[in-house]
This record gives C-alpha cells, structure tokens and sequence, in this order.
C-alpha cells in the first residue's frame, strides 16, 4: 500500500513540474508618468516582458473618453524565456487627427496629449487572448507636429537627361519645427527610390531647422525611367512624430547622355599648309545613350576663319547642347571651332525647336579653318573634342587626335 502512495505521490510532482507556463509573464511599465519633450529627463517609458512562447503581441493605449490609438501593431514574436522583451514608448502612436483637424500633409506618427491612459498588452497564440494593462501618464508633451506647408515645385514635368531644357526641378517648403530627419525623394514602383539634395545657397537655416528649404533634382546621375512618380517630402522630430507631404512629377525623355568620337580618330586634310590655306578635318560621333543629344550650329561642312570663332558666327555657347570642337595650342579660348552633330532633317530630328541626335545614332562630321594668320607658335598642334556645353566632359571626349602642323608663308 506504502508503495501505491509512493507512486501517487511521485506522479503528481511529475505533473505538476510538467505544467505549462504562462504564455506572458512578468510585464512590467516603468515610470508611470513620463515628459516627452526630447529634454533627455523623463522621455521614454520602458514595457518589458517574458514571451514564454511564440505569438502574436500587440500595444495599445486608450484615453480617458475610450479613443484607442496604436503604439505597436500585432506582430509575431518568438519566445525569450530568458531575458525580456524590452520596448521604449515616447508617447508617439501611428498618426490620427482629431475632429475638425485638416493639415496639407499625411500625420503617419503623433504624440499623445498631456493625460492618464490606460495600456494594453495582448497576446495572442493558438489559445485565447492573454491581456495585461495598467495606467501610464503623460505630461508636458511635445504635441507640435513637424509640419510641411508652401510645397511649391519649379516644375511638374522634368526631363533630367543634360540637354539643358528641362533638367532641374526645384522644389520650395516650410517646415514648422526643428526635425531629426528631413528627406526629399521620388518613389519608384519598384520600391526604389530617389533622393534630392537640399540646394544650400537657396536655404537660408540649417539641415533640419525650422524654416524655408529648397532641394534640387538635377540630372548629373542616372535618373529613373519615364514615368508619373509621387514626390514625397518626409520630416520626423526628435521624438518621433512623424508627416509627410505629397504631389507628383512626371519625367519624361530622361536618360544619362553618353557619347564619343569613334575609335578617337580623326582624318585631317594635311599635314603642312601655306597661310590663307585652309585645314580639314572628318570624324564620326556615336551616340552610345538611350537618349537624344541636343546639338546646335553652325552645321557640318562650315569654314571659319582662323580670327573668327563660334560667336563671331552667331552660335553662342549653348549649356546642354553637344558640339564637335577644334582646338591648338595657341588659342585664348576653349575650342573656338565648333561644328553640330550632323544636318538638320539628315542626322538630326527635331523636337520641341531643337535638334537632336536620335539614340544609339552616328553622324560623320566635316569642317574646315582657313588659317589667315600666322600663330606665335609654328610648327604646333592641332586637335578635336565633343563638348558638352556648360556640363562636364569626359577627359576622353578631349584633346582627341592630335595633329602636329606646319603653316608656310607664301
């Protein structure tokens, strides 16, 4: 009988040592009155707990007329039996407004006003529901939203692709506080997305402060496909409240231009001349880009004369346009030949008033200078380059093909 006891007894402590735990244990809040003002005294309250299994947990909190706002949303945890979940709460919930509220900007995260709020903590695994609540106190809340107001764009269309029609788009607001992050940015569809940079001389505050700031998109990288894009400005503050404004701009003939002279050769008519002669030269451009090369006068097959230049000829520098160039070493001006990219209505199609070179295109160019002047250096070299007017070209678009000349006189 002694033994049957025996057996009994043992049998119930192993049951009793079998006994499963309590899916949620040990929560605690701590302070229960908290200021979060961003002074550093007194910010963030701190929920921590045991998870003694995997499940779904979730925090709320709910004011004094029973409004219920979301400081965590249900989320799958996995257990941590040994050391407790830990979670900071600075009075920041997602974003709500109240009756009669109407801001030009989305409130994503806002902090709670001053008051006593009942919290929640729910769990949820294969089993019922596992509550624990309690009170928490705010008081001497930072409520000021990071407010965005003025947005004012440039432009609504924007073709970034350096042909200097179109390029930059800038974009003008206000922002109502001193934030911890500020971003400007397109939102791709493919979750990519594409950041501008704050124009400095066009901002009279700091990064982050309080005031009128102004960023610019330019076309100086890879810009993002033809499209509709939403422009998002985001603006978050010290404690986390958070807004963002919204408009859209659309892009259209964006690219990146790239292009060379082929095999960075050029064939020159001679390689000595008499004075009044004239010296030629022909060269083929390729358009290696998925976009159109804007180009200007004067047009192939033009002779300068060697005291005259593009202005002289009524073609100005024009930013963005492409140009074939020549130059020498004696020359107070940047290659004062220049000649476009091929013929209007031959090579070149029209868009908008200007010509282009159509992607992927080539155009084999000719030009000449008669050389009515004797330079101060003789024998000396000439060359050829593609400019990109106002923009930067590459080292390998310069200095292309020297030719060393002797000029003879009669």
């Amino acid at each position: 009988m002694k033994w049957k006891l025996g057996m009994l007894l043992g049998l119930l402590l192993l049951l009793g040592g079998c006994r499963q735990k309590p899916l949620l244990e040990k929560v605690q809040v701590a302070p229960t009155t908290i200021t979060p003002n961003a002074d550093g005294k007194t910010d963030l309250a701190r929920f921590s707990f045991l998870l003694n299994r995997g499940a779904s947990l979730s925090i709320t909190l709910t004011d004094a007329q029973g409004q219920s706002y979301v400081f965590r949303p249900p989320v799958r945890l996995a257990p941590n039996e040994d050391r407790p979940y830990q979670v900071y709460f600075g009075g920041v919930v997602d974003g709500y407004t109240r009756a009669g509220e109407s801001y030009p900007y989305a409130v994503r995260r806002r902090m709670l006003p001053d008051g006593v709020y009942t919290w929640w903590l729910t769990a949820q695994a294969e089993g019922p529901l596992v509550v624990f609540s309690g009170t928490l106190t705010l008081v001497d809340a930072d409520t000021r939203l990071p407010g965005i107001t003025d947005l004012w764009l440039s432009r609504r269309t924007f073709s970034p692709n350096q042909d200097g029609l179109a390029d930059r788009v800038r974009v003008k607001f206000r922002l109502q506080k001193d934030v911890a992050d500020l971003r400007v940015y397109l939102a791709g569809a493919d979750g990519v997305t594409y950041a501008l940079t704050e124009n400095r001389q066009q901002t009279p505050v700091a990064p982050n402060e309080a005031g009128w700031h102004t960023f610019d998109y330019d076309s100086n990288s890879r810009p993002p496909p033809d499209g509709r894009y939403p422009l998002l400005i985001a603006a978050r503050d010290k404690m986390g409240q958070s807004v963002v404004a919204s408009t859209t701009l659309t892009i259209t003939n964006a690219g990146l231009p790239q292009a060379y002279i082929v095999n960075r050769r050029v064939r020159y008519s001679q390689k000595s001349l008499v004075l009044s002669d004239t010296l030629c030269f022909t060269l083929t451009v390729q358009n290696d880009s998925d976009t159109y090369l804007r180009t200007t006068g004067p047009w192939p097959g033009t002779t300068y004369r060697s005291d005259q230049n593009f202005d002289d000829l009524g073609w100005p520098e024009d930013r963005g346009a492409f140009r074939v160039g020549m130059d020498f070493d004696t020359s107070l001006q940047s290659y004062p030949f220049r000649w476009g990219l091929g013929h209007p209505g031959v090579e070149l199609v029209e868009m908008g008033g200007y010509w282009y070179l159509p992607p992927q295109a080539r155009a084999a160019i000719t030009g000449c200078v008669q050389v009515v002047d004797v330079p101060v250096r003789d024998p000396l070299y000439y060359w050829m380059g593609l400019i990109h007017e106002g923009m930067s070209t590459p080292p390998t678009n310069l200095r292309v093909d020297p030719r060393f000349i002797t000029i003879w006189k009669p």
